[in-house]
């Protein structure tokens, strides 16, 4: 990371990596969701993230695009080529440490009229998700890349956030969780497809009803601190099981479950893979 970006990181809990994936890898992970549309699911009912917020509300539920590792080849290869991308993995190392692991993965699909989604996340003691800055760095325990598979322009919807939140020493109230009282402190965040944008979960963040007359598809890939666990039942190494094999020797590693001794350290695994090639 340069002074820039580790600054911006700093004030705001996100960034915005410009041009992360090529047009040929996002036109790669398009097709393979165009061709695996039974994967993409509507949130509907008690699933809604809206959670009755009229700021918030839509016609319909956001669509979650699941599965997307274990889709069958070649739709899941672009897919899990992601899990090493090394501009990706470079941006963690600054963020998290060299020794991370990978979170999960799964798509975000949202037509013209998808609802919205809470805020959550913020940098309070009550909140797991960590941000602070020792020895001349910064460090986060769970972290989220959000590449971009189509534009995202001002007033579409989709990310926003309350930038600087990720060190806030207050809860966020219900009303400004819910969006139905703005203190002029919302951020949404355009985009071009093949962007990133990266942020802690520390940030309190959340989603704006979709109002752009194309689809939004983003990809969330999370990455985490080695020892650090999210949630309970999270990171079981036996749903990785049927493809495992098929992943390079760097892809396995950052694929191990949580422990912290004896990790093996994701940076050296990278550089040793590059000098390589």
């Amino acid at each position: 990371m340069n002074d820039h970006e580790k600054y911006s990181f700093d004030i705001n809990g996100y960034i915005i990596a410009r041009g992360i994936l090529s047009p040929a890898q996002v036109a790669a992970l398009n097709e393979a969701i165009d061709n695996n549309q039974d994967h993409v699911r509507l949130r509907e009912g008690d699933l809604s993230l809206a959670h009755d917020s009229p700021a918030l509300k839509g016609t319909h539920g956001r669509g979650d695009i699941s599965g997307i590792l274990r889709w069958p080849q070649p739709w899941c290869q672009p897919f899990r080529d992601l899990l090493s991308h090394p501009p990706a993995l470079r941006y963690m190392f600054g963020l998290i440490g060299s020794k991370i692991r990978f979170g999960n993965a799964n798509g975000i699909s949202m037509t013209q009229g998808a609802e919205g989604c809470v805020l959550h996340g913020g940098g309070t003691a009550k909140n797991t998700h960590l941000y602070r800055y020792t020895n001349g760095r910064m460090w986060n325990n769970l972290m989220g890349v959000c590449y971009q598979l189509a534009d995202i322009n001002a007033g579409d919807g989709g990310f926003v956030c309350i930038p600087g939140s990720h060190k806030a020493n207050f809860d966020t109230p219900d009303d400004v969780i819910s969006m139905e009282h703005d203190l002029g402190c919302y951020v949404h965040v355009p985009m071009k497809a093949g962007d990133a944008l990266i942020f802690t979960e520390a940030l309190t963040h959340g989603t704006l009803p979709w109002k752009g007359t194309h689809e939004r598809r983003t990809l969330l890939y999370r990455y985490a601190d080695g020892g650090f666990v999210n949630a309970k039942g999270m990171n079981r190494v036996e749903q990785y099981a049927p493809f495992y094999d098929e992943l390079t020797p760097l892809q396995q590693a950052i694929m191990e479950p949580p422990y912290n001794a004896g990790r093996p350290d994701i940076a050296e695994l990278l550089d040793a893979q590059e000098q390589a090639a």
